[in-house]
């Protein structure tokens, strides 16, 4: 955990996992400045320099990156200036600092499909256009000679997650009885509740040893989606309607997605609290839940 007397800058901060980790970082009294696009675009230097010069942060957590995954020229574009050019301008920006540490969200997609746990030593050979840019980021973060650490989350849900993903839209559709329309049997995720994701990421600001390098931060286990809707109706203890196959999947869906966390357990002390069960159970209110 950063000390109360560190000056903190989190980037993102408006985010899914930017704005849950923003409100830890209050809850334990740091000074955190949050920079969202309204204040400063990343893709512009001068803004971020100045907002560098007037902070002046010992600890910088960069989240910032484009959304979604591009489909078309123009949002490819608009990704890679958001997640390449604008890390290279917080670098730019972060060099002057005598003393400022660096904790920098990589993405599992950087490896690409693997058919056995990811680790941290794999080549990264992303398949898809998100994938490459977070890799091209986290390679200009590594060389830049800024005291870094990356670390890779896997697929994170939890509370302020966006809607139209797989957890959100199956609690929203058993809120309301409503299907819900899953893709063919098979594809998995590692599943990763967003405040151990933010635990790994203070742990990451914290250890010495972890600057250079790069940390996963998953269970260590793959939950099909189908097995991740059969969990919610244990939460529940009701039946809902579930429909496989009446949602398209996505070219990046694989049946084999899920993290080593040998490293972090090693290098962070770190591992994941919330199995999925009891990170369901946070997304829902105890009745919900069969509190």
């Amino acid at each position: 955990m950063p000390r109360l007397s560190d000056r903190v800058l989190v980037t993102g901060a408006a985010g899914f996992l930017g704005s849950n980790l923003v409100r830890v970082l209050r809850e334990s009294g740091a000074d955190v400045h949050g920079l969202a696009r309204e204040e400063a675009d990343l893709r512009d230097p001068a803004p971020i320099r100045r907002v560098v010069e007037s902070v002046r942060p010992e600890l910088v957590f960069h989240l910032a990156a484009g959304a979604g995954h591009p489909s078309d020229a123009a949002a490819r574009s608009a990704f890679l200036a958001d997640t390449v050019l604008g890390t290279a301008n917080l670098l730019e920006a972060l060099r002057p600092l005598e003393s400022v540490r660096l904790v920098h969200a990589g993405s599992s997609l950087e490896y690409g499909p693997r058919s056995t746990p990811m680790r941290e030593s794999d080549a990264i050979a992303p398949t898809t256009f998100r994938g490459a840019a977070k890799a091209a980021a986290t390679l200009l973060v590594l060389q830049s000679g800024v005291p870094a650490t990356v670390v890779r989350p896997f697929s994170v849900y939890g509370p302020s997650e966006q809607p139209h993903r797989l957890v959100p839209t199956a609690i929203r559709a058993a809120r309301h009885g409503e299907p819900i329309r899953l893709t063919g049997p098979g594809i998995a995720r590692d599943f990763v509740y967003v405040d151990d994701v933010v635990d790994a990421l203070l742990r990451a600001a914290a250890v010495p040893d972890a600057i250079g390098q790069i940390v996963n931060a998953g269970t260590g286990t793959q939950t099909t989606n189908e097995e991740l809707v059969a969990r919610l109706e244990s939460v529940l203890g009701r039946e809902l309607d579930v429909r496989p196959g009446e949602h398209e999947a996505h070219p990046w869906d694989t049946e084999s997605w899920v993290a080593d966390t040998a490293k972090a357990e090693r290098l962070l002390g770190w591992t994941a609290r919330y199995d999925l069960d009891a990170g369901l159970a946070r997304m829902l209110d105890p009745v919900e839940a069969g509190a």
